[in-house]
Parts: C-alpha cells; sequence; structure tokens
C-alpha cells in the first residue's frame, strides 16, 4: 500500500476537522461517509459542497451526533469512483483551492481513496484542499481489496466462554490533552455505543498506538516496574454513574491478559469511553447504561 506519512496531516486538518466516530449497536453493514470540509471568509462559516446524486447530505441535528459540520452519507457501490467536491475558498493571491483527493488514516497513516472502498467500519474520508498543489499525493490503490480494518476493538466474551464478539472502537477527539494521541495529532478518546452486555461477559480492549507495533496489541500495556497495567474505573462528575458498579478490572500480569468483567446482574445496553495515559500502561474507562 503507498502511504502518505501522518507528518501531512496537520496541514490538512485545518479543512476537514478532527474525527468523532460513533458506533451501533451490533451494525451487520456500516456507512462511508464524506466530509468535504468548511472554511472561514469574512468572519462566516462557509461549506463546501459535493453535488453528486450518490452523496446525501445529513442534517444539521445529525452532524451535531457525529461531532461534524458538512457531512455526506455515500451509497456509491464497492469500487465506484468517488464525487468530486466543489469549493469557492481563495487564497490571499487569489487563487483557488483545489481538491487533491480523499483521505482517511489507516494504520496511523494518512491514506488517499480514490474509488468507494470496502468498509468494515463506519469510515469517514475527509477532502484535501490546495492552493498550492506543488505537493502532490501519490496515487494510492489500498491493499486487500481496498478494505479498511478497524484497528481499535473489544473483544467480548460471552459469560467468559466460547467465540468472543469483536466490537469497533471509534476514534474520537478528547479535551484531556494528556491523554495518548495513539499515533495521531491529538489526544484520542475510543468510543463503543450502544454495545449489549449480560453477566459474567469478559471485555478485552485491543488498540495501536500505545507502540510500533502496526498491530492491535492488548491494552493497557505492563509497566516495566510492576509488569502489570492499570485499569481506571472512572464516576460520571454530573450523572450518578459509577463505572465500577457495571465493571471489574484486572490489569493483568506476565501470565494474565488485562480485562474487565461485566458484574452487574441483568443484561444492558451501555456507551463506553476508553482513554490511556502514562505510555499506555494506564487505561482510563468510564462506562454507562445508553438512555
Amino acid at each position: 500500500m503507498k502511504k502518505i506519512l501522518t507528518l501531512a496531516l496537520a496541514g490538512i486538518m485545518t479543512l476537514g476537522g478532527a474525527a468523532a466516530l460513533t458506533a451501533c449497536n451490533k451494525p451487520t453493514t456500516y456507512t462511508l461517509y464524506l466530509v468535504p470540509g468548511t472554511y472561514v471568509q469574512e468572519g462566516a462559516q462557509v461549506e463546501n459542497t459535493l453535488s453528486d446524486k450518490s452523496a446525501k447530505k445529513l442534517t444539521e441535528a445529525e452532524c451535531e451526533e457525529l461531532h461534524l459540520d458538512n457531512v455526506y452519507q455515500c451509497s456509491l457501490a464497492k469500487g465506484k469512483t468517488l464525487p468530486v467536491p466543489a469549493s469557492t475558498r481563495t487564497d490571499e493571491d487569489g487563487n483557488a483551492y483545489t481538491f487533491n483527493g480523499w483521505w482517511t488514516i489507516v494504520d496511523a497513516t494518512v491514506t488517499y481513496f480514490e474509488t468507494m472502498p470496502v468498509v468494515n467500519e463506519t469510515t469517514y474520508l475527509y477532502a484535501d484542499w490546495r492552493a498550492d498543489l506543488s505537493q502532490r499525493k501519490d496515487p494510492v490503490i489500498p491493499d486487500g481489496g481496498e478494505e479498511v480494518e478497524p484497528n481499535h476493538y473489544m473483544l467480548v466474551q460471552r459469560g467468559g466462554v466460547g467465540e468472543p464478539e469483536r466490537i469497533t472502537l471509534r476514534k474520537a477527539y478528547t479535551d484531556m490533552m494528556s491523554a495518548e494521541m495513539l499515533g495521531y495529532l491529538y489526544p484520542v478518546e475510543l468510543v463503543a455505543e450502544g454495545f449489549e452486555l449480560t453477566p459474567g461477559d469478559i471485555i478485552t480492549v485491543y488498540t495501536t498506538g500505545l507502540t510500533d507495533d502496526e498491530d492491535a496489541v492488548i491494552a493497557p500495556l505492563r509497566s516495566p516496574t510492576t509488569n502489570r497495567g492499570t485499569i481506571q474505573l472512572e464516576k460520571s462528575g454530573e450523572k450518578p454513574v459509577d463505572t465500577a458498579n457495571y465493571l471489574s478490572a484486572d490489569g493483568g500480569s506476565s501470565r494474565r491478559t488485562p480485562s474487565m468483567t461485566y458484574i452487574a446482574e441483568e443484561s444492558g445496553i451501555y456507551n463506553i469511553y476508553i482513554k490511556f495515559f502514562s505510555k499506555g500502561n494506564t487505561m482510563a474507562v468510564y462506562m454507562e447504561p445508553k438512555v
């Protein structure tokens, strides 16, 4: 796979914004969203546009749920050429901004897509706009049939036995600046919303960005001094919610994998939010019932 290193991301994020991704309860299909971006002109925010019939613009309320501005849902079939957005933005010299391709992050690397990929998780592609195209993107044909594999997820072993169920964790920006960046240029919170837990379920978290390994590793990482990870179960400062009422935590050891066990007496639907600190040795977990 030809890739553009994440060093290129800083200039791109100003137009596309940071992704805040949400999950559905046990999805069987996933959605690809196109984010053509916005810019400010004479103090007002202006949206870039997509006129292709395969791209349906989300309502303002739907965009707010995704924590993004100006989002389109793409309904193209696999392999079809992605639509080209339009922008009226110009630089200070009057040069028009030109569309330079759709990008997202794959394995902590900015990757461009020219055709509709197969998505194995809800995926966001961002428009790269440039007034100076002297640094063109490389043409990218992703490996593996253009599949986008999730690299942050939970394995939930029902009742602690049998084949575990995989639940994708979405990347979201957090304003807690001390949180780990997981290979990105901003602090990251991992999110899953609307998933079911039953008594005795065991949860194991996997993520990339805590080590140099491109494959997802079990989190939290073990401390070199204690040979254990720390799982910190958090309380809400605004709601009467204590994660410890639903989960017990085991930081693991050289012989045990770090995990969490669902200890409530009844099944429930939950949202979970996960952040990492201390070079990945501490995993802070907040879980609440989904309203």
